[in-house]
């Protein structure tokens, strides 16, 4: 079993800090821990910030059955098991998670990238939830969230001829859904003019159609501090009946710190 010096643990925890899974893991293999349950939780955290929930499930499976016994790794799992099957709270909470280490990392390209997706997956959300099939269980994977489909509903059922879909979807809550203060407060939220000059922001930057670099001023411009853009999404989602979780990163790094402890040296 290798070990950590006072020096490699403060790196560490500097990238814990900053999400940086495959940065731990490197100075992981320097010190010659290439196995066991802190490089396995470590491995899996890698996978499921880039969204392969599977081989991140696997990585966990693959811990002590000590590790395994323990509460917050069978929550752990249970979260990726519902990440691979869509379930929608789980999926939005990542995603948001997602949105919240980028602000961290300052990368605000990718930032708001993530930030049209999880728009529209609201809106394909809101879509699904509001239609008559109120005993369908929602999958985030499933054809039914497909943009295929829903525009396909929307033109056929509805007569709302849309090829965008967070338009089309706006049109179809206007007309059919019933109007509650919580719906308004969504889409004043979703459909706001804050939201839609980030938006804009992402159209001409390189995740959209165009070249422009992105800067914390350009968004603090329009929205204020980039965490406000979180706690407005997460406030949608709460409106929308979804409970989104926030810290499942920072209760990972937490557990990852404790099992440094047993490595060092020093």
């Amino acid at each position: 079993m290798g070990s950590l010096d006072k020096s490699q643990e403060y790196v560490i925890s500097k990238f814990l800090q900053r999400y940086d899974y495959d940065a731990v893991l490197d100075i992981l293999d320097e010190a010659g821990i290439i196995e066991g349950d802190l490089y396995l939780l470590m491995e899996s955290s890698k996978y499921a910030v880039n969204f392969d929930f599977k081989k991140a499930l696997s990585s966990i499976k693959n811990m002590s059955e000590e590790m395994q016994s323990r509460r917050e790794v069978q929550k752990l799992m249970s979260n990726l098991d519902n990440l691979i099957k869509g379930e929608p709270e789980d999926m939005l909470s990542e995603l948001i998670e997602n949105i919240k280490i980028q602000i961290v990392n300052e990368e605000y390209i990718d930032f708001l990238g993530r930030l049209y997706r999880l728009k529209e997956a609201l809106f394909k959300y809101i879509f699904v939830s509001t239609k008559e099939s109120k005993g369908y269980k929602v999958s985030m994977h499933g054809y039914m969230l497909s943009k295929k489909n829903i525009l396909y509903t929307l033109k056929k059922k509805y007569n709302i001829y849309n090829g965008n879909l967070i338009h089309g979807v706006t049109q179809y809550t206007n007309r059919h859904v019933k109007k509650t203060k919580r719906m308004d407060k969504v889409l004043e939220i979703l459909n706001g003019e804050r939201l839609e000059n980030l938006i804009k922001l992402r159209n001409e930057s390189p995740v959209g159609h165009g070249f422009k670099g992105v800067s914390s001023e350009d968004i603090e411009r329009i929205y204020g501090n980039p965490m406000e853009v979180v706690q407005d999404l997460v406030k949608a989602c709460e409106l929308l009946d979804l409970g989104i979780k926030m810290n499942k990163y920072d209760n990972i790094n937490e557990m990852a710190i404790h099992m440094i402890g047993s490595y060092s040296n020093h």
